[in-house]
């Protein structure tokens, strides 16, 4: 969905009055392509000037069963850009790692290491935080790559990390955040559990070039002469039915639900972005090919998370956006990296989870006993889709980092900027502002902030309109709130930006 916002009153939309605050989140830690997650929490507190100071205490890597100190990440005075979102943050430095005060950790790599190579990105609001930090350890040959808070992507997204569950006689393996048979409900489930072999395996064969050293295989089953698809979902599976066409067997979602699996985790994913493809890594094989059901099938639906399954048993109202393929075919038994666009039903929607379900058939029952499906390295892809930026309604080029323009009031021009696709926003940073010349940093940035884009817009006065006469027959012709929208009508006590038929612009109370 394409964003915009002006700046017009920023003093007003900054983080005034937010206090030091603690978030506590999940910490994943990628280092060479490796990751594993921990609990973490940072503070984040604004200072008198507006700034914000970041403080990561206590920093550890966790490579295998061994656990390397690194110490406290603190960067002060960081410069926020204001969006709808909150405060963003983009900022290359470096910085001195200092001792951590953890009394279970002895030694403290950090303080040793000298000045590092840091990047940091975070987008924080009074309720959460979602950071993502990028450190150049060269003297450990390590790049370590951390991502805190907010769900832009799907946690064990290489399926490398699995748990037991029992099924019947069986002790089945799942991955992760996913699910199939074996973590389970509904009336038939017992019995489909007793009578079939297991669906989900932890695989050690991997895609072409991956880090990772597993994968999922999906494998379905024959009960009775009855093929029983082989299903991997991030949801929960509920076999409800006998006939495998019949809609109660399903796989659904509900935030509501408190219900975990044997590692503790919900039967959900949450997920608070808005991104334009998914794509994942497949290789897939029909044990007996069946020519009239060759295919397997991927699906992928946000919803607000209220309840919801696939395949629908009804006309739901809470899918923000669709994302399937139900002609997978096999290719030999090659991998094949499959990318699926989303479709964006209902932008009203917000979007709070996703379910993602992937079988060995896209057909319920069909295909044969032990089909295979691999599954490795799914991901969510953000874009950052032509980025517009306008000044008093007038569409300037953005072919430099820094860009100049010419403005009646620079201190109250209208700056609007907006992106073109779903998964990205925009946010602004006042600089200085003067009655000849205003400087604004202008950043765009996709949902899961991967991708930046930074400009330095410099509006000065345009002196050939410095004097006006008076036009007594100007009249409003656009009025904006302080968040740069466009509005109709205004209230009593809040300040608008009016922009006249005769081309002058100013800030009034009403």
């Amino acid at each position: 969905m394409s964003k915009s916002l002006s700046i017009l009153a920023l003093g007003l939309l900054s983080v005034v009055g937010m206090s030091a605050k603690d978030y506590t989140d999940t910490l994943v830690v990628t280092v060479n392509g490796t990751s594993t997650q921990q609990s973490a929490t940072i503070s984040v507190d604004t200072a008198a000037n507006g700034t914000l100071n970041f403080s990561l205490k206590n920093f550890k890597l966790r490579l295998g069963t061994q656990t390397m100190g690194i110490g406290n990440i603190i960067l002060n005075n960081l410069s926020g850009a204001t969006c709808d979102k909150g405060t963003l943050v983009v900022q290359d430095t470096t910085v001195n790692i200092t001792k951590g005060d953890d009394s279970s950790v002895s030694i403290w790599m950090g303080p040793s290491l000298g000045p590092i190579p840091l990047q940091l990105k975070l987008l924080v609001s009074d309720s959460k935080l979602y950071t993502l930090i990028d450190i150049n350890m060269a003297a450990l040959h390590q790049v370590i790559h951390v991502t805190f808070g907010d769900t832009y992507q799907l946690p064990n997204s290489g399926f490398e990390y699995f748990r037991t569950e029992t099924a019947g006689s069986n002790t089945v393996s799942e991955p992760y955040n996913w699910h199939s048979f074996a973590s389970g409900t509904g009336e038939y489930l017992a019995i489909a559990n007793a009578l079939s072999a297991p669906h989900t395996y932890e695989a050690t064969v991997t895609r072409p070039g991956s880090t990772g050293k597993h994968s999922l295989l999906i494998k379905s089953t024959d009960i009775f002469g009855v093929i029983a698809n082989g299903t991997a979902t991030t949801g929960r599976i509920n076999a409800g039915a006998m006939n495998p066409a019949d809609k109660a067997n399903h796989a659904f979602l509900n935030l509501a639900k408190t219900d975990t699996d044997s590692h503790g985790d919900p039967f959900y994913v949450r997920m608070n972005g808005r991104p334009d493809s998914l794509a994942v890594w497949i290789k897939f094989k029909q044990a007996t090919p069946n020519a009239s059901y060759p295919y397997a099938t991927i699906s992928a639906y946000i919803t607000d998370g209220t309840y919801f399954q696939d395949p629908q048993d009804k006309a739901y109202t809470n899918i923000l956006a669709v994302a399937q393929d139900t002609t997978i075919v096999s290719k030999d038994f090659a991998w094949q990296r499959i990318v699926l666009p989303f479709d964006y039903k209902d932008k009203s929607v917000d979007g709070k989870s996703i379910l993602i379900t992937i079988s060995t058939n896209a057909t319920p029952g069909k295909g044969s006993a032990n089909d295979s499906l691999y599954v490795d390295d799914i991901s969510l892809t953000y874009r950052l889709d032509t980025p517009i930026l306008s000044v008093d309604g007038s569409t300037v080029a953005l072919n430099s980092d820094t860009i100049t323009v010419k403005a009646i009031n620079p201190a109250t021009a209208v700056i609007a900027a907006t992106t073109a696709n779903q998964g990205s926003f925009s946010a602004m940073h006042e600089i200085s502002s003067n009655d000849n010349q205003r400087i604004v940093k202008v950043i765009y940035a996709t949902d899961d902030l991967q991708t930046t884009k930074a400009y330095t817009l410099v509006i000065t006065k345009d002196g050939t309109s410095s004097v006006k006469p008076i036009n007594t027959n100007s009249r409003p012709a656009a009025i904006y709130n302080v968040n740069g929208q466009r509005v109709a009508n205004m209230q009593r006590g809040q300040i608008y930006i009016i922009k006249y038929t005769d081309g002058t612009v100013k800030k009034e109370i009403r």
